[in-house]
């Protein structure tokens, strides 16, 4: 049963990705960029033209349509406060453990994560629905075991607004505050959680001249109706280190803490990313993977390892100006 989940996790999260490379395809260059980038090239290389242009290397040359290099690119993405529009797509293989029966069994995750941002004058809007997918999730049975259900999950969205403090060489102090809520949208009975609502802070810093990023997303939920005194602190660590050509040492790995059951999960997470040109117009999609550890051990039931597969594709704004 659990190849099966795998196989179709799999083939959804390609399906999925896919269909979103294919949305971000239609929009190409103007046709005036792809003539001014034409003529600068034929400008360059006419024989009675002494202005040498140096060459640039791979890190360096420009994204289609973004505005800069692989690296520049990558590290906008790796910025929660940028408003660049990616379309998130993750497939999480997880090992979980614990001591009740039926603990011990492998399962498997499709989230799809897009990235809305809005540009004002004074910050950015960005608005991040989560639209998980379970194949055989884990719950627990009145009898005290453990067995799992397939089905869609429990619908997030989180709301910000703030941006990057600009501060010598391209640094920055990232700042952001908004409001998480929580809907009851899973379509296993065993799986639907409450409605939940809270704020959400964000908080980071751009490493000046290198551009590395690092930092944390708090979520403060409270649940409502059926449990009065659920509370629920989550939150992810973020980190990006560019090492060139698009390619970053990166992981954002996902923690919570429930007060009412005072379960701690918190994973110690690394892993690679890397920004690539794609199809004929040569669209950027990030691609990446990632493994996280847990601790403290997972008591009961939870989680030991989560390997997550990364493809998102980037977007133009449509409504950018």
């Amino acid at each position: 049963m659990g190849w099966r989940n795998l196989l179709g996790a799999f083939s959804l999260a390609a399906a999925l990705a896919m269909a979103n490379w294919s949305a971000a395809q239609d929009t190409a260059p103007s046709e005036e960029t792809g003539a001014a980038d034409e003529a600068a090239a034929a400008d360059d290389d006419h024989p009675h033209n002494d202005h040498k242009v140096p060459k640039l290397e791979p890190q360096q040359r420009p994204m289609p349509g973004t505005g800069g290099s692989k690296s520049d690119l990558a590290s906008k993405l790796s910025n929660p406060t940028a408003p660049v529009m990616q379309l998130k797509n993750f497939l999480d293989v997880r090992v979980n453990g614990g001591s009740a029966p039926g603990a011990h069994r492998a399962t498997f995750g499709y989230t799809f994560q897009p990235a809305f941002p809005f540009p004002t004058k004074r910050g950015n809007v960005i608005i991040r629905p989560l639209i998980p997918v379970d194949f055989g999730a884990p719950y627990f049975t009145e009898t005290g075991t453990v067995q799992t259900a397939t089905g869609f999950g429990n619908i997030q969205m989180l709301t910000v607004w703030g941006k990057t403090i600009k501060i010598k060489n391209g640094g920055g102090i990232m700042a952001m505050g908004g409001f998480d809520v929580g809907f009851p949208s899973a379509t296993k009975e065993e799986l639907r959680a409450d409605w939940s609502l809270g704020p959400s802070v964000v908080f980071g810093y751009v490493v000046p001249g290198k551009h590395h990023t690092f930092g944390t997303i708090q979520n403060f939920n409270w649940n409502f109706p059926r449990r009065e005194r659920g509370q629920v602190v989550s939150g992810q660590y973020f980190y990006a280190f560019n090492v060139g050509d698009g390619w970053q040492v990166s992981a954002q790995p996902v923690w919570t803490y429930s007060r009412e059951a005072k379960v701690l999960r918190f994973p110690i997470g690394t892993g690679v990313q890397k920004v690539a040109a794609l199809g004929k117009k040569n669209k950027p999609v990030l691609f990446g993977v990632q493994i996280w550890g847990y601790a403290p051990p997972p008591g009961a039931s939870g989680p030991e390892w989560t390997i997550r597969f990364q493809i998102a594709p980037v977007v133009p704004l449509p409504w950018k100006k």
